[in-house]
């Protein structure tokens, strides 16, 4: 039986030792991965209702995992990234993994596309490349771009319209850039290739449910939402806004509030509305349409690192890790606190955008 932590949800056991870099749900499965600088790669069973965590699957690596993601239409297995430079696939059903190829650096980035059952791969070589598994060794590398710079941080988007689907990527330098998934393999370029909206880096990005718009969130405590169909003159529609700092009234007289860096972003699959999680463990829910605040949780113990929202929307898993400098808001509490995985149930009224 799992600790219960309210408000904050259950906490699962047998975490990562060391920091979380990754979560994500199985589209199928409802299980939960979770990655680490610890070098493991872990599929859990999460119940929040009842309390129950089970530790499934794990998988053990000498270097630190910085993605993960479930592939698979049955979520049958898991891919990996990291500084071992490699894109790995671990088959669940047999508990075997097996290298799928290669970077010249760390691979900071993974995603798998069921409509052509392909993985995507991003790294700090400034590469994007799809592999095919179930192709031969020697072939399986299907396609490889330069990036305007070292991959920061990607995401794939998946509406129900095939045409609208798109891999978005940050990159250092500032830039932002997207795909069409299937054009790109039959050797397209980028659709979008511009300046990001925030000017420092970018620490995560999600994509909206409808495949129209994306989440932008930088290490200086902005977040903006940005649209793919504008070009690089038009604003109209792309707007960042400032989040997770210090209130003013918790800043000493002589300081002005302090921005504490956005670790993660997800977007709800249901309503549309979207999580962003800081450096001030906080989880802060959006109306991106409104730009408007739905719903803020209790603070968690430590920064938050990364969040992801379950397929079906009913829950959400919220990592936390010891805090990097200027990152918390309790030192003696964040120095004392171990990386931990919280999963609780979503109200809808937390993430429900309210519409006239």
């Amino acid at each position: 039986m799992a600790t219960t932590t309210a408000p904050l949800g259950m906490e699962v056991r047998d975490p990562p030792t060391d920091g979380i870099s990754s979560l994500a749900f199985g589209r199928k499965s409802g299980a939960l991965l979770v990655t680490s600088w610890d070098g493991t790669t872990r599929v859990y069973d999460v119940d929040p209702e009842s309390g129950a965590s089970t530790l499934r699957h794990r998988f053990d690596g000498d270097f630190p995992v910085l993605d993960a993601c479930f592939a698979g239409a049955d979520d049958r297995a898991v891919v990996t990234g990291g500084l071992c430079n490699a894109v790995t696939y671990h088959d669940l059903a047999s508990g075997t993994s097996s290298v799928v190829g290669t970077h010249g650096d760390a691979v900071r980035c993974v995603a798998w596309d069921e409509e052509t059952g392909v993985i995507f791969s991003a790294s700090w070589d400034g590469t994007v490349r799809a592999w095919d598994p179930r192709l031969p060794a020697e072939t399986r590398l299907v396609r490889s771009a330069s990036l305007p710079g070292k991959a920061h941080a990607m995401a794939l988007s998946r509406p129900e319209d095939a045409s609208r689907r798109r891999l978005v990527l940050a990159t250092s330098g500032g830039k932002t850039v997207a795909a069409s998934p299937r054009a790109f393999l039959e050797g397209a370029g980028f659709v979008l290739n511009r300046d990001s909206t925030l000017a420092h880096q970018t620490r995560a990005l999600a994509c909206a449910p409808d495949g129209e718009s994306f989440v932008n969130a930088s290490v200086e405590g902005r977040v903006a939402w940005e649209r793919f169909g504008e070009s690089e003159g038009d604003k109209s529609s792309q707007y960042a806004f400032k989040c997770h700092r210090t209130k003013a009234e918790e800043a000493s007289a002589e300081e002005a509030p302090k921005p504490f860096a956005v670790n993660a972003v997800a977007f709800h699959p249901v309503t549309g509305a979207f999580a962003t999680g800081g450096g001030d463990g906080f989880v802060c829910v959006w109306d991106g349409l409104k730009k408007k605040r739905l719903w803020q949780s209790a603070r968690f113990p430590a920064s938050v690192a990364c969040l992801a929202f379950s397929g079906d929307g009913r829950r959400i898993a919220v990592a936390v890790s010891r805090a990097r400098r200027n990152e918390t808001a309790d030192k003696q509490t964040s120095d004392a606190f171990s990386d931990a995985v919280f999963v609780r149930r979503v109200e809808d009224a937390e993430v429900t955008p309210k519409r006239k």
